[in-house]
C-alpha cells in the first residue's frame, strides 16, 4: 500500500490496470490487486459472508433514507 499526492490526473478510486486506488482515513492510496485463490471458504467465513449479505440486502431498500 502506498500513499500519493495528486497524480497526473488527480486522485482516483477504483481499478486501473493492476492497481486499485482508494481513499483510506483521508489519505489517497494505491495498492496492488489481490491474488485470486482456489481455496474453499471455511464454515465461519461463509457464515460471516452470509450475515453481511443479509444485512446488505436488508439495508439496500433504505439507502435513500440512510444517506440523508
Amino acid at each position: 500500500m502506498r500513499t500519493y499526492n495528486k497524480g497526473i490526473l488527480g486522485p482516483f478510486s477504483g481499478k486501473v490496470g493492476t492497481v486499485v486506488g482508494a481513499n483510506w482515513r483521508g489519505k489517497d492510496i494505491i495498492r496492488s490487486l489481490p491474488k485470486k485463490t482456489n481455496r474453499t471458504t471455511t464454515e465461519t467465513q461463509q457464515l460471516q459472508r452470509d450475515k453481511f449479505t443479509a444485512v446488505s440486502e436488508f439495508l439496500t431498500p433504505m439507502s435513500a433514507v440512510l444517506t440523508q
